[in-house]
């Protein structure tokens, strides 16, 4: 009984030898059902298992991998959505042709790109339109005032506008620092001109430990309202330490006139006319510091709303009488006229003097030689017009005098004004129910206090 062959490829048979006759049985043809000996077997049960175990973890390797490209779609996803939604302008850009350029740079042994472009903002334009912006979301087509098919492509030089040069700058040295992050702050503009203040960051991601700026995404952010509100603080800071040195200068000045004086009198005989001069000196000076430091303190109760007023019949003919009787330098060569024989107004005594000497002291410091002062009345109300024929303000000035710490200007020779005292008088002829205006008007500068009329 012929043999069963091994189970395989047959051999080629041998030129030399003759062909098999057709239909003969061929030893590489048997069958392997016939009876015999075999050379293949079923593997055993622990072949079984461990090729069973390693489909499972090839099973197990690609159902990961399955989970992983999951992820990234998810991932992927969820960034394309935060792209297109945020709020926060943002913009993938490509710096290959950029990065070129600067390897030209290198080699001409250039130091660094700030000494090519320095401040030239039409370099600046040059070099900006060989950055190409990939993809874009629609908060970036507000912020630079183009349309999405604008924006893709190379930067469009006219965004590179005057004050923008910061950015530009800081954007590109990062490029040939190999920086991966960038900020800068700088004026920004939109296509049509429209300019705001920008906050900017350049982020490339990291591959192989080197930054990929053909896939970095630049952001903007629109801060206006914070650089607004830092400037208005600033400004109030400002103001502040002008009033702080105004005050220790306005109370340092009389003080000084006071001690002196008064060490005068302490220390050596004089004739009566000189002691009674050095006495209204001293009487006038410590009226200045008390009034200054009346004005600090309502100006304090009032910012706590804490300040009493009354509201009772005034005369203010009477009241403006009493204040240029209390004396000082603001009460001298004033000229009083009235056109009503009826002056009566409701409401404070007190803080109508006071406010009658604000004026009084403001135009004797700040305006011209010639003051007077004019009482007249409508149906319903009172009006006292202080007036002086000094220069002018301008008209955006107008309003600015009546902020606390604020002072138009200062005369020369003249100490620095604290700048409270129209401040305090507007908002006490206001808490009186009337208010407080100035204007210029035929090279007279008045202040009219308005007051509620209390009949006649």
């Amino acid at each position: 009984m012929p043999s069963r062959g091994r189970v395989g490829r047959a051999k080629r048979p041998d030129s030399t030898h003759a062909s098999p006759e057709i239909g003969a049985p061929s030893s590489a043809s048997s069958p392997t059902s016939h009876s015999g000996s075999s050379s293949w077997s079923p593997p055993d049960r622990a072949t079984w298992l461990g090729i069973l175990e390693s489909f499972n973890e090839q099973s197990a390797e690609l159902d990961r991998l399955r989970s992983e490209v999951s992820e990234l779609k998810r991932g992927w996803s969820s960034f394309e959505n935060l792209f297109r939604t945020s709020p926060v302008p943002m913009m993938e850009q490509d710096y290959s042709e950029v990065e070129l350029w600067m390897g030209t740079l290198r080699n001409r042994g250039v130091p660094h790109v700030r000494e090519v472009i320095g401040d030239d903002i039409d370099e600046i334009r040059r070099i900006a339109a060989k950055i190409r912006v990939v993809a874009a979301n629609p908060a970036a087509e507000t912020a630079v005032g183009l349309p999405l098919e604008d924006l893709i492509g190379p930067i469009d030089p006219s965004i590179v506008n005057e004050g923008s040069q910061p950015g530009w700058l800081n954007q590109l040295s990062a490029v040939w620092e190999r920086r991966p992050l960038a900020r800068a702050s700088f004026m920004a503009a939109t296509a049509d001109g429209q300019t705001y203040d920008a906050e900017s960051i350049l982020s490339a991601p990291v591959v192989d430990g080197e930054p990929d700026f053909s896939r970095a995404v630049f952001s903007v952010i629109d801060v206006t309202p914070h650089r607004n509100k830092e400037r208005e603080m600033a400004g109030i800071v400002e103001a502040k330490n002008r009033f702080l040195a105004s005050v220790s200068h306005e109370i340092r000045t009389p003080l000084t006139a006071v001690l002196g004086f008064t060490r005068l009198l302490e220390e050596r005989e004089a004739s009566d006319d000189d002691r009674k001069l050095m006495i209204s000196s001293v009487a006038e000076h410590a009226q200045e510091m008390s009034n200054l430091v009346e004005d600090l303190l309502v100006a304090a109760r009032a910012d706590m709303q804490q300040l009493d007023i009354v509201d009772v019949k005034v005369d203010l003919l009477a009241e403006l009488e009493a204040t240029l009787k209390a004396g000082g330098s603001f009460t001298r060569d004033v000229r009083v006229q009235s056109t009503t024989s009826a002056p009566y107004a409701m409401a404070d005594p007190s803080r109508v003097r006071q406010i009658l000497r604000n004026l009084l002291t403001n135009a004797e410091r700040y305006g011209g030689d010639q003051v007077t002062v004019n009482v007249s009345r409508s149906k319903r109300n009172l009006f006292v017009d202080v007036m002086d024929d000094g220069d002018g303000l301008p008209g955006e000035d107008w309003e600015r005098i009546f902020q606390p710490y604020e002072s138009a200007h200062l005369a020369t020779g003249r100490p620095g004004s604290v700048g409270i005292g129209l401040a305090i008088s507007r908002q006490l002829a206001e808490l009186m129910g009337g208010s407080l205006q100035y204007n210029y008007h035929r090279g007279l500068s008045v202040f009219r206090l308005k007051l509620r009329s209390a009949g006649r």
